[in-house]
């Protein structure tokens, strides 16, 4: 096997930032600290994680997480 560009690990872990409306704890999660849902009869998807202040469920829509991938947040 003939490596052509050398990876990078850690795009593996797919960090995603989360804002907790409930406590206002922004907090950054791994791939493995949060699930993806998609809803095929509302065509979208969403990312839930826990937050690690409050402990409620904080979501984080498809929508948005690629409007801050655009803006480098």
């Amino acid at each position: 096997m003939k490596i052509i560009q050398k990876g990078d690990l850690n795009r593996l872990k797919k960090i995603k930032r989360f804002e907790c409306g409930q406590c206002g704890c922004i907090f950054e999660a791994e791939n493995t600290e949060y699930k993806h849902e998609f809803s095929q009869r509302e065509n979208c998807g969403w990312y839930e994680a826990h937050c690690p202040t409050c402990h409620r469920t904080v979501t984080l829509s498809d929508e948005a997480d690629g409007a801050k991938e655009r803006l480098g947040l």
